[in-house]
């Protein structure tokens, strides 16, 4: 099974726990999932700058991980 475009692996599972990382964190500080978003994402800009990965994939990987545990907070 595709996840979008990726075959899943450990690095696509990764990104998506990363991202619910990221909204957990606000239960510590809101100052945690800026810290985290904005660390990820200079992470991935500056590997495609120098990899040229196609980091928006990871990037989708990683929204796609924050958007499910909102909806699960939402719903609970």
């Amino acid at each position: 099974m595709m996840i979008l475009w990726n075959k899943p692996s450990f690095y696509t599972f990764g990104h998506i726990l990363a991202g619910v990382i990221t909204i957990l964190g606000s239960m510590i500080s809101l100052v945690v999932p800026f810290v985290l978003f904005f660390g990820f994402m200079i992470y991935e800009l500056n590997e495609d700058w120098h990899l040229s990965d196609q980091a928006y994939k990871d990037i989708l990987e990683y929204c796609i991980g924050m958007y499910a545990c909102v909806g699960v907070i939402v719903c609970l």
